[in-house]
């Protein structure tokens, strides 16, 4: 990669280092998730069928929106990539 500007390696770090960081986050909140899971489990066992049922539906509402989360993060990353090699693989293109 010596070929490589040194502009472009240093964003490729700091974009590096910042989806680490938010990694690290996400791993250190998923000993709480499962936490949650359960209590949330345990809660849900202990209400008649029509609460259970609503909550179900309140668990599907907040997994979709997480999941729409996640693609627009992962669409945005994307974005970020082809910002970055665009202007290597084709340099006479203008922005």
């Amino acid at each position: 990669m010596s070929d490589w500007p040194d502009w472009f390696l240093e964003a490729l770090r700091q974009r590096f280092y910042q989806l680490e960081l938010a990694s690290e986050q996400q791993a250190s909140c998923s000993s709480e998730d499962k936490n949650l899971f359960t209590q949330m489990n345990q809660f849900k066992s202990n209400q008649n069928e029509d609460a259970q049922h609503l909550l179900s539906e309140w668990e599907e509402a907040i997994a979709y929106q997480l999941s729409q989360d996640k693609q627009s993060i992962y669409m945005e990353g994307v974005k970020d990539g082809i910002r970055l090699i665009l202007p290597v693989i084709q340099p006479t293109v203008i922005r």
